[in-house]
């Protein structure tokens, strides 16, 4: 989570300093996109010294690993010969569980407080 807010932090910077209207929902925004990356990536299996993520860095060294695994552990076994039918069935499952999020997120950034907020946001800033 450490890694998400210094995300943000450099997201709003860089936004302020371009002249961007709303530099606060840009690197609320890359925070909480790094972010749901960190929770996904706790929802998976993990099967290599040390198990699980460190998702407190830079508080915390800790390992944390979700007893709910809705990824499988992917192999790094290249030269297996089951290596690519392995991974391409849980590029499968993933994209089974991801594709309907993201249509989800799509389908509501097009809705009318977003399409607002964009038209806004690309209108020329006077001083």
């Amino acid at each position: 989570m450490g890694a998400a807010a210094i995300a943000g932090a450099i997201a709003w910077a860089f936004a302020r300093a371009k002249g961007l209207r709303s530099p606060v929902r840009w690197g609320l925004a890359l925070a909480l996109a790094w972010g749901s990356h960190v929770l996904l990536d706790w929802l998976g299996s993990d099967t290599t010294p040390p198990i699980g993520i460190m998702a407190l860095w830079p508080f915390s060294r800790a390992s944390y690993e979700s007893d709910l695994h809705v990824f499988l552990a992917v192999s790094r076994r290249y030269w297996l010969p089951e290596f690519w039918r392995y991974n391409l069935r849980e590029v499968r499952r993933e994209l089974l569980v991801l594709a309907p999020i993201a249509a989800l997120v799509v389908s509501v950034s097009a809705t009318w407080p977003f399409r607002a907020y964009r038209r806004l946001a690309a209108s020329p800033r006077r001083p």
